[in-house]
């Protein structure tokens, strides 16, 4: 791969998963509220925003290790188990002690679970409802370094690249597809829905398409030359555009005569598209997308996301007995009390670390931390 700067800004992205968390947030847990179906769809598209996060893995993994003659496989894995797991871990104990005291704690459920394991096997959301997320990721991670030494060593043409991903989503949307609108599926729950929604094969052609977009940048040192005010417009566009494909998925399912499961990777290359937009191109939106205290926000995005169901029984816990709010205000409280222990335990976690790191006279663990960009 060649190693030359590039002309690409990964700055707005953190502010971009955080809204993704909220948007699954709000999947979750404002169905109750009153403003639940006022808000445009985009804002209830929890499901698709998944689909989001698997494209941005695979781009940004791809972006931080495309430079490096070889992967450290010890200190590759090191750095993905302090990204994802020391919270994964915390969500699935408190999730086990909750099972436990109510007596419907599966020790097979619990075992898939602690190996990241669950969404291969039939109901992966069994103990924690957000936890298969982190199981097919874990398996995009393990894949990751034989895909990158198979592209280093082959360097295919980087439009031959993308027309092998787009045809890997292809197919992989046709199989979907066809078994969603077949007596096959059953709907939710079913071990069919967990089939389409949740099995790590199904959401690897969305992984797949990110790297391979990011494959695209790197090799073809790709710049976006856009006076500020064509630049501003298109973004509003880019934006814009997104929000109306997930408002009316209905009259797109109408046109095309036939149902798509639009949580199950329908929306990666529609994704990748809008994330090589927010990287590449440069204006005053994009900017304020890259303010350092919007930084903060991504970091704690994935504890507002694993911590959701867990943290939801604590906080019923803690409210007051009598407490009669309205459903929107009781969204509202939770996610706030959710966002102030997201933002502790991020910082928590940052301090644990960095005290191992001076105990153990290593810097990894901190270098992992600060390198925001890298994955």
């Amino acid at each position: 791969m060649p190693a030359k700067p590039l002309a690409i800004n990964t700055s707005p992205l953190p502010i971009l998963r955080f809204v993704g968390a909220s948007i699954v947030f709000v999947l979750h847990f404002g169905r109750n509220a009153e403003f639940y179906n006022q808000i445009p769809a985009i804002f209830r598209a929890g499901s698709q925003m998944v689909t989001f996060f698997f494209v941005l893995s695979g781009f940004v993994l791809f972006l931080g290790y495309h430079q490096k003659e070889r992967i450290d496989l010890q200190t590759y894995f090191i750095k993905r188990v302090i990204k994802i797991l020391p919270l994964y871990f915390l969500a699935l104990l408190m999730s086990a002690a909750l099972r436990g005291l109510a007596g419907t704690l599966s020790f097979s459920e619990f075992f898939l679970n602690l190996f990241c394991l669950q969404s291969w096997f039939p109901h992966p959301l069994s103990l924690n409802y957000t936890s298969w997320f982190v199981s097919d990721l874990w398996f995009f991670y393990c894949v990751f370094p034989p895909l990158l030494f198979v592209l280093k060593k082959t360097r295919p043409e980087e439009k031959k690249l993308m027309a092998w991903s787009f045809l890997v989503w292809a197919l992989t949307q046709g199989i979907l597809t066809t078994l969603y609108n077949s007596d096959f599926y059953t709907g939710y729950p079913s071990w069919s829905h967990d089939l389409i929604y949740f099995f790590p094969l199904s959401n690897f052609c969305s992984f797949f398409m990110g790297m391979c977009g990011a494959y695209l940048v790197v090799t073809n040192d790709i710049k976006v030359e856009l006076g500020e005010g064509k630049s501003l417009l298109l973004s509003v566009f880019v934006f814009f555009a997104l929000g109306l494909m997930v408002q009316f998925e209905s009259e797109i399912e109408s046109c095309l005569g036939f149902d798509l499961a639009f949580g199950a990777g329908v929306y990666a290359p529609v994704f990748l598209i809008f994330i090589l937009h927010v990287t590449l191109a440069r204006n005053f939106l994009l900017r304020i997308l890259s303010w350092p205290a919007f930084a903060i926000l991504g970091e704690i995005s994935y504890a507002l996301y694993i911590l959701q169901q867990p943290m939801e029984t604590l906080y019923k816990y803690i409210l007051p007995e009598h407490f009669t709010g309205s459903p929107g205000m009781n969204f509202l409280l939770y996610f706030l009390f959710l966002f102030f222990v997201a933002w502790l335990l991020t910082l928590l976690e940052k301090k644990i670390f960095r005290k191992v790191s001076r105990c153990k006279q290593i810097t990894w663990p901190i270098d992992c931390w600060k390198r925001h960009k890298e994955p």
